[in-house]
């Protein structure tokens, strides 16, 4: 009797397995519109790739941008410290 119960429920159960793979539409090939939208999905990853190359660019001339100005500070500072010194020589001087 246990036996003959766990047949059925493995047949119903393979029936709505079945049934329910028929329902869902499943094909081999994809439709119109999956096309479509694989063709944009395609299209706005290349789109961000580019974008990101772009990025990366611009990034990287920035940061040659932001050490040529961190070098043209130390320069003007080195200088600013110079000027400071001469003009303070005269006044030790006449003290």
């Amino acid at each position: 009797m246990a036996r003959g119960a766990r047949l059925i429920s493995i047949g119903l159960f393979s029936v709505i397995v079945v049934f329910s793979l028929l329902l869902s539409g499943c094909s081999r090939y994809a439709n119109e519109d999956q096309l479509q939208s694989l063709d944009e999905s395609e299209a706005a990853a290349v789109a961000a790739e580019e974008d990101v190359s772009k990025l990366e660019q611009e990034n990287a001339e920035l940061k040659a941008k932001l050490a040529e100005k961190q070098e043209e500070l130390k320069q003007v500072q080195a200088e600013k410290e110079r000027i400071q010194a001469a003009v303070a020589e005269p006044e030790e001087e006449a003290e």
